[in-house]
């Protein structure tokens, strides 16, 4: 494009903001814009700042619900009844936001009153909730508005700097649920760094629950506690101080104690290996749970399924044709199942399944087919959907599987294969 050309794009943007109720000039620097133009985000520069012209427009390409993420009953309780000063944390693009947006409509449901903070104003939320932005607004603005007007909860989107936090604090101690989100690599990590902002006391007064995403899976739920007490390691009862406990949700173990000692903060881990120990035990419990399952499921069902068990639910899927024969034909014996198992199954279409994005190569072979994995694929279990049937089975040494059976051949030249992600469902 020529410089005029994109002069011209530029102006029609602006045009855009002048006559939608749905686009707000968010930044406006001599050499910058950013226009959020519901629901893209839209970034221009212009030189010297940058060698040329530039416009990048960016928009979500997924939105999520609570339901999508499977989570068990206790997780769900605890987020409706106990959790009020919540922190999601991970590193940049593992879907925080997601998760945050996912809550917002929880609670909107709920019939709660909510309000974000952002910069820019990019959560793709529902219509009711208002959202605000720092950049008209000065951090102590903000608390004074939110303050008077007394939202049930408030989402804020990036806390990055000491103002943050202190706003953070301010809003908590004011009886203002919050909802945050925080970039940290370990759980323990976004805790700590209200370490160093505000004092050691309060912290557990201003965080209650710690969510840990990655991608869009919750990998640890952390809760706090402000006890007086010896510290672990620690035998004169002279050494007793405040002593902040930090305990897995899932595991139901304090894994980390946060206590001054002189002028430090140590943040002492503690047990890891009892964790690693009962994660494993918990993974093979879980492992032998569906071997047991999937031979149940065997007998009763007509066609070929895959199922994954997730805290006390079942994930099945079946192929679309046989779907509703399942649920009206045989659903008391899966009914006889859930009963005999305290366990929900979820039956679902092999169209609902995560797709395995990779690429691989085939290569008939004779009588069979090849197909040819990445090389970090040696040994590891695969799924593949060829047509209306599932094959399970593992590459070998080389990151190849290699399909025999003259039926699935055929279907695998005629109508091709698609491979599932099954880490994901």
């Amino acid at each position: 494009m020529t410089k005029d050309m994109v002069n011209d794009l530029i102006d029609e943007i602006f045009k855009e903001i002048e006559t939608r109720d749905d686009a707000i000039l968010e930044i406006n620097r001599q050499m910058s814009k950013v226009i959020q133009l519901w629901p893209y985000r839209i970034v221009i520069v212009y030189p010297p700042l940058s060698d040329g012209l530039e416009i990048t427009a960016v928009k979500p390409i997924k939105k999520l619900s609570l339901d999508d993420y499977n989570l068990w009953q206790d997780v769900l309780d605890l987020f409706k009844n106990s959790a009020k000063w919540i922190l999601v944390s991970w590193a940049p693009g593992s879907w925080k936001t997601t998760f945050a947006q996912a809550l917002v409509e929880l609670y909107e449901q709920q019939n709660k009153i909510i309000k974000t903070i952002e910069s820019p104003r990019d959560l793709m939320v529902p219509e009711n909730v208002v959202q605000y932005s720092f950049t008209y607004w000065s951090h102590d603005e903000v608390r004074d508005i939110l303050l008077l007007s007394r939202p049930d909860y408030t989402v804020y989107d990036e806390v990055r700097n000491t103002s943050d936090f202190e706003l953070y604090k301010d809003m908590r101690l004011t009886w203002i649920w919050l909802i945050w989100v925080i970039h940290a690599t370990r759980p323990v990590d976004s805790i700590q760094r209200f370490l160093g902002t505000i004092e050691m006391w309060i912290v557990p007064q201003v965080i209650d629950t710690v969510i840990f995403i990655d991608k869009w899976k919750i990998k640890e739920i952390l809760q706090l506690n402000l006890t007086v007490k010896v510290p672990e390691w620690m035998e004169s009862d002279d050494l007793a101080r405040p002593v902040i406990q930090v305990s897995s949700f899932f595991d139901k173990q304090i894994v980390y104690e946060i206590y001054s000692f002189g002028e430090q903060i140590v943040v002492m881990p503690l047990g890891e290996e009892i964790q690693t120990k009962a994660k494993e035990k918990w993974w093979k419990l879980n492992h032998y749970a569906k071997l047991s399952i999937d031979n149940i499921l065997k007998e009763i069902l007509p066609c070929s399924f895959i199922s994954k068990v997730s805290g006390d639910t079942v994930q099945l899927f079946v192929p679309r044709s046989e779907k509703w024969a399942i649920v009206w034909k045989w659903w008391q014996n899966i009914q006889s199942i859930e009963d005999q198992l305290g366990l929900k199954i979820n039956v679902q279409t092999f169209e609902d399944l995560p797709i395995l994005d990779i690429d691989v190569q085939t290569e008939k072979n004779g009588n069979s087919v090849v197909i040819y994995f990445p090389r970090h694929y040696v040994d590891r279990n695969v799924y593949v959907m060829i047509w209306k049937e599932l094959l399970h089975t593992q590459t070998n040494s080389h990151a190849q599987v290699v399909v025999k059976n003259k039926n699935i051949v055929k279907s695998i030249i005629s109508k091709g294969f698609t491979l599932i992600d099954y880490d994901r469902i």
